[in-house]
């Protein structure tokens, strides 16, 4: 037979179940915890040119926005990166009106283990990306002007 006290608990333990079910699928922070299955990596574009350049980062779904970065001025975001390893951001560039070219400059499949801080430096040729590692430069993308 049940006792009222086995029922008490069947039902405090029902409605913690569905309160915590709730709190859970409610919350505003993402399902996946930082540091478990979602990490970050910080982008940094310095402009080694004479002179100024616009730059106009963006992935498929966030849109990072257009700076003007000053002759040996820096651009620095952080991006989220996903489980699938497949998140891609990247970025146009600019001298005055003309375009110098739009390059990936965070390709999840190709840079999640290159860096963690990605650097990257615009110069007269191009842009060249840096590794945690010793910093040996690599000419990724020539400007197309």
């Amino acid at each position: 037979m049940n006792s009222p006290k086995r029922n008490f608990i069947y039902i405090l333990c029902y409605i913690l179940t569905i309160s915590i079910t709730v709190a859970f699928f409610n919350s505003s922070e993402p399902l996946q915890p930082d540091g478990i299955f979602v990490s970050y990596a910080t982008l940094s574009i310095y402009n080694c040119n004479n002179f100024s350049m616009g730059v106009h980062c963006k992935s498929g779904d966030k849109d990072i926005g257009f700076r003007v970065v000053n002759k040996g001025g820096l651009y620095e975001y952080r991006v989220r990166i996903g489980l699938q390893k497949t998140t891609l951001f990247f970025c146009g560039f600019s001298h005055g009106k003309i375009k110098k070219g739009i390059f990936d400059l965070y390709d999840a499949s190709r840079d999640s283990d290159r860096c963690n801080k990605c650097t990257w430096k615009a110069v007269g040729n191009g842009i060249y990306g840096y590794t945690d590692k010793p910093h040996q430069a690599v000419l990724f993308y020539k400007w197309i002007k």
